[in-house]
């Protein structure tokens, strides 16, 4: 005796499990709660935050008025005048600062001037003529003295110093030429590159 049975029916179906309504009520209700607990926190920390910024302001404020107290109390005729006086002594030494920088660009113009006529008077020489006194000052103005045993040796020196580009840009010309003694062969001379009266002794 043979009898068949329908596997396919719904009784022999595998069934699904679904959550019920009570454990999807319970998973809900958990997870509002934790949002609600995270929320609480958040607001906890930002509202101490919030006081402590509160309380660094309010300490910073009454530090900004004590010291605008203390430097109110400070502040006395005396300190004005020291102030003043520290004040006129900076702008002394600034000054001063700036007359020193004036005179180490004059003393340096001065030795670079100077070097080039000492040099080419250097180089001349005419026997029987001897300079006894050179002049230079800052703008290029010389004046020799000097001593001949013959008038004729001062032409020829002036010819010399005509050549000589680097001593003058003017020409050297005879100032005085006269006997040191009435009846003497020692002839003083002074040249001069420049006209007028000397600036020196």
């Amino acid at each position: 005796m043979h009898q068949q049975i329908n596997l396919f029916q719904p009784v022999f179906r595998r069934q699904e499990k679904v959550f019920s309504a009570v454990t999807l009520l319970q998973i809900g209700a958990a997870v509002l709660l934790l949002l609600a607990i995270i929320a609480a926190h958040a607001r906890w920390t930002l509202s101490g935050m919030g006081d402590t910024a509160t309380t660094l302001q309010q300490q910073l404020n009454s530090l900004d008025q004590r010291m605008g107290e203390l430097k109110d109390d400070a502040r006395t005729p005396q300190t004005d005048a020291l102030d003043k006086e520290i004040e006129a002594l900076s702008t002394d030494v600034d000054q001063r600062r700036q007359l020193l920088a004036r005179f180490d660009q004059l003393i340096t113009q001065r030795r670079s001037g100077f070097a080039g006529p000492f040099r080419a008077l250097a180089k001349e020489h005419v026997p029987g003529l001897w300079l006894e006194g050179v002049s230079v000052d800052s703008r290029q103005r010389i004046e020799l003295r000097g001593i001949t045993l013959d008038a004729k040796l001062v032409p020829i020196y002036l010819q010399q110093l005509e050549g000589r580009s680097d001593l003058s840009d003017t020409s050297f010309e005879t100032v005085s030429m006269k006997r040191v003694t009435a009846d003497g062969p020692q002839i003083a001379f002074v040249l001069r590159n420049f006209g007028g009266e000397a600036t020196w002794n």
